[in-house]
């Protein structure tokens, strides 16, 4: 792997141990987490990919495990858990990995950034990475810490009262506006940024802190004219996640906290090209609709390939 593919503008990250090499792949774990990951247990690239726990997602291609661990030779039974979250690739999908940093390193990376940049996200934990002999990736994984006594922004928004707590959601967006103001300042991007990629823990005062979670695809774009699309595509997917969609209101407050522009767009044409961007993320524009039928036929004709395929064997 080669660190020199980075994605992300990652600054005077901390410093992370060398490589730890595997049978099949290589992998890392920062050096305050060491001790739940003991080399005795995970000495090997598979002892990560295929971790016991708890699984909470699984998926054709990835799983979601969730996994408590004391540290090694500790007397005290406090424990701390642990997301590790491991992708494979098939054939095809891994065509497009060639010579790339791993969605997994680059998810632990970006994380890193986001503290430095003085954002809440989730405590990235390690990483690791399988490739062929071409250099393509064949699995990777990446760990971060549990974030307990947490809540979605999605699920809080489903049991929120809409009367009641239009205050604190417009609080609320009004201090995420804030966060990707300073964000896109800096030419960072996060791309899959969505209402359940974003984390709530009650706090002091009746607030809460604000944390993110799942960014394998953020990175920084300095070039101005893909700052300007990354500005438009970051906050249209945002916004597009919503249900139910965002009142006029509420994007009163998130741009309360976002503008002025700090890309230098006066403020009607950003919230035009958002917009737009955001009825393309919810297929509401034609182009965005023959799209997402396309990609719905394809991926049934290869569910149906698949299916006879099964069906022979």
């Amino acid at each position: 792997m080669n660190d020199r593919s980075v994605k992300v503008n990652i600054g005077a990250l901390a410093p992370t141990p060398k490589w730890s090499a595997g049978a099949r792949g290589r992998f890392r774990v920062r050096e305050p987490f060491s001790a739940y990951f003991p080399a005795g247990e995970f000495a090997d690239y598979t002892s990560y990919l295929n971790v016991a726990g708890n699984t909470i997602k699984q998926e054709r291609r990835t799983r979601v495990t969730l996994v408590r661990r004391r540290a090694a030779q500790c007397s005290s039974d406090h424990s701390c858990a642990f997301v590790v979250k491991s992708e494979r690739y098939p054939f095809l999908p891994r065509i497009r990995t060639g010579f790339r940093m791993a969605k997994a390193e680059n998810e632990f990376r970006s994380l890193l950034y986001l503290q430095q940049l003085g954002v809440g996200a989730v405590e990235a934990v390690g990483f690791g990475a399988e490739r062929t002999a071409l250099g393509f990736v064949r699995s990777c994984f990446v760990i971060t810490r549990y974030l307990e006594n947490s809540i979605t922004l999605a699920d809080w928004q489903q049991s929120s009262d809409p009367q009641k707590d239009s205050s604190r959601r417009r609080a609320l967006l009004k201090r995420l506006g804030a966060i990707f103001r300073r964000l896109h300042g800096a030419r960072f991007f996060l791309f899959t940024v969505k209402p359940k990629n974003i984390l709530l823990r009650p706090a002091a005062d009746d607030e809460c802190d604000i944390y993110f979670v799942d960014t394998p695809y953020a990175r920084t774009l300095r070039w101005w004219p893909l700052s300007r699309w990354a500005q438009s595509r970051d906050l249209g997917y945002f916004f597009g996640s919503f249900e139910p969609d965002l009142t006029d209101g509420d994007l009163a407050s998130f741009y309360e906290g976002y503008l002025p522009d700090v890309l230098g767009r006066a403020a009607d044409g950003l919230r035009r090209g958002i917009s737009r961007a955001t009825r393309a993320q919810q297929n509401r524009t034609p182009i965005s609709r023959l799209v997402h039928a396309l990609k719905r036929y394809l991926r049934q004709r290869s569910g149906r390939s698949r299916q006879a395929k099964s069906n022979r064997g």
